[in-house]
């Protein structure tokens, strides 16, 4: 379930990240101003009134590229961010299936105990003089119950 809520959040981040940098990679339309019938109007599409000039300052590059710069470091810290979840994710992963791995050896090592245990039981049973196989019964049904219980 936590690999899935990390692949999520990791989807969901890239295309936060994505549209953050489409918004950088779109194309730069003409902007148009003219005038019509004493208001100003301004549109994308070229206009066949009066059609006045339009000054548009030139952003300084420096400023793009401190923008780009800071934006590439966010974006690495965000990476980095992202690696480091996933890696821990794997290392609980992994401590889950060692751990699972060694509750199932013990668990069979236990039933290989029980089982051994209520094999000798039910020897006693058989090799038990007549006084002692009332007590050589209940502790043989006693195994049997036990490893029933744990092992089936």
């Amino acid at each position: 379930m936590n690999s899935i809520n990390a692949v999520v959040l990791a989807a969901i981040l890239l295309a936060a990240i994505f549209l953050f940098l489409s918004c950088f990679i779109s194309p730069a339309t003409a902007v148009y101003k003219f005038e019509l019938a004493g208001v100003i109007t301004y549109t994308d599409v070229h206009c066949d009134g009066q059609q006045l000039p339009m000054i548009v300052p030139e952003k300084p590059r420096e400023t793009e590229e401190k923008t780009d710069d800071k934006s590439l470091a966010r974006e690495k810290r965000e990476v980095a961010k992202l690696q480091a979840i996933r890696e821990q994710r794997e290392r609980q992963d992994k401590q889950i299936r060692d751990l699972s791995a060694r509750g199932a050896a013990a668990r069979e090592r236990k039933c290989k105990s029980l089982a051994l245990q209520l094999k000798w039981r039910e020897e006693q049973l058989r090799d038990a003089p007549l006084h002692a196989q009332i007590k050589a019964r209940k502790m043989a049904r006693r195994a049997a119950e036990k490893y029933r219980n744990d092992c089936q």
